[in-house]
């Protein structure tokens, strides 16, 4: 929360991400937000969207890149480099 009270415009886009997800990810899929922190870095905070998946390798990779393609890319610019999505592997 403290993460987001920081970067307050991340909130709409978060808002916004599930149904982007689900086209390429599925109907509800699991997702859990992480803030990843380099301790050798100054001011390197950065959120996580990691999407937990079954799927093989190569075709998560590749709707993640869909997902990049499609949406996300064109939202760099209101990220404020804090935001990515992952992929993670159940």
């Amino acid at each position: 929360m403290r993460f987001l009270r920081a970067y307050l415009a991340l909130i709409d886009l978060l808002l916004e991400a599930p149904l982007h997800v689900e086209r390429y990810f599925g109907p509800d899929p699991h997702v859990a937000l992480e803030v990843v922190v380099d301790p050798e870095a100054n001011d390197s905070a950065e959120l996580f969207a990691n999407i937990y998946t079954s799927l093989p390798v190569e075709e998560a990779l590749e709707r993640l890149d869909q997902l990049d393609e499609g949406w996300f890319l064109a939202q760099l610019g209101r990220t404020a480099g804090r935001f990515n999505f992952n992929v993670e592997f159940v």
